[in-house]
């Protein structure tokens, strides 16, 4: 079956339709997400493009106004598309030089042929600014981003926008080296056709990226407690099975559990906005001391646990010991008063010569119960080996801020 080239004009101009339908919706509830109004302001150029070209014969040239009109739209709907991946991904946007690009083509075609030059070069030099657009329309979506997780669905959008440019690249080429007509019903029809297939996946991408990036803050909302912005008990297990062999129970390393002494005496006295200060200054406290590699999660309440990959006893030794001082040796400012904060820290090795990871939490959390029955604002060590059903950390009465090593019974 033929389609005529009305009927994929039409076909071109009611899917951007549609899809400038839906990004209005998902704008209007998204306000600040300036991404998706770009978007969808270069599918409605798109549109107005594809109205104005259904007003064109099939095997004649438009005149001058209309090809400058009919490319400064399409060169906006380029434009907007390469603008709002950058917004998309984090990257700044250049509005001049955005302007300079949607304004060149139509400038450009008419002062080429008032220079004598010919229709198809004057064609061809269209093209290439389009290709140039469409370079770097792609060239932001496989560019590594430092605000957005690379996605997916960006490289259906890759695959869309390089194929614009081969498309682009060929009809440079056939312009300049063929003597094809340039103005017949068939080459047309193709050109229709090419364009509204990787239109779909352009926006479909655009809808794609959208929805999976939303999915991405939902899934690091549920993972991120929002008082101190450190990972929660899900985060951590995340973290661990994407980026550290210490959950298997294979390799050394160490975990301390630490828990903020008379926290509940903090509320009470101070106030319930002073105690979440408290918890956010901690936080930051234990963060600031701790290796670029160490991870810090808040474990529930005013506990927080610290895994130590790769430590051996005396390395967690030290550290636990450094994380106590940083919180004992310095008040916390409060807006009424300097509060003097002290830890209890509960540690224990994973690994090889230690316990699982699952096992050495609960060992760290016996030995931080040993720690605040002895006194607070002290460090115990909890057995190296066996599981904890079979372990029980000993009370020994020891001077502050020095570590014990609890045997087995």
């Amino acid at each position: 079956m033929t389609l005529d080239l009305n009927t994929l004009h039409f076909a071109s101009a009611a899917s951007r339709c549609a899809y400038v339908v839906v990004f209005l919706v998902v704008a209007l509830s998204q306000r600040r997400q300036t991404y998706l109004w770009q978007w969808m302001g270069a599918m409605g150029t798109s549109m107005a493009g594809s109205l104005i070209m259904m007003s064109v014969p099939p095997d004649a040239l438009p005149s001058i106004p209309v090809t400058m009109v009919t490319y400064w739209l399409y060169s906006a709907s380029l434009v907007l598309s390469w603008t709002g991946l950058r917004t998309f991904f984090g990257r700044p946007v250049k509005v001049g030089l955005s302007a300079c690009l949607i304004a060149f083509p139509g400038v450009l075609y008419p002062l080429l042929l008032g220079a004598g030059l010919t229709v198809r070069l004057s064609l061809a030099a269209i093209f290439a600014c389009c290709l140039v657009m469409v370079l770097l329309a792609t060239c932001e979506t496989v560019r590594a981003s430092a605000v957005v997780e690379r996605l997916w669905s960006q490289y259906i959008v890759s695959v869309a926008f390089g194929s614009y440019a081969l498309s682009f690249l060929l009809s440079i080429g056939m312009l300049v080296c063929t003597d094809l007509p340039i103005a017949s019903a068939e080459s047309a029809r193709i050109s229709m056709i090419i364009d509204q297939v990787l239109g779909v996946f352009v926006y479909f991408g655009y809808v794609a990226m959208t929805a999976e990036r939303a999915n991405q803050v939902l899934l690091r909302l549920a993972e991120t407690d929002p008082l101190t912005g450190l990972s929660n008990r899900r985060g951590l297990q995340t973290m661990l099975g994407h980026s550290s062999p210490l959950s298997n129970g294979h390799s050394a390393g160490g975990v301390l559990i630490l828990d903020i002494d008379h926290f509940k005496s903090i509320n009470d006295r101070c106030g319930h906005a002073s105690g979440d200060l408290v918890l956010s200054a901690f936080a930051a406290r234990i963060k600031a001391a701790l290796r670029p590699k160490d991870v810090v999660a808040r474990w529930g309440g005013e506990e927080f646990i610290v895994v130590l990959p790769g430590a051996d006893p005396q390395e967690l030794r030290e550290v636990a010991e450094r994380l106590r001082a940083t919180i004992a040796d310095q008040p916390f400012s409060l807006p009424t008063e300097a509060l003097a904060v002290t830890v209890s820290i509960g540690a224990a090795l994973t690994g090889p010569t230690g316990a699982s990871f699952e096992d050495a939490t609960q060992h760290a959390d016996a030995a931080l119960y040993e720690a605040k029955a002895k006194g607070r604002n002290r460090v115990c060590l909890g057995p190296i080996t066996a599981s904890p059903r079979d372990a029980q950390v000993q009370a020994v009465d020891v001077p502050l801020g020095e570590f014990r090593l609890a045997r087995l019974n």
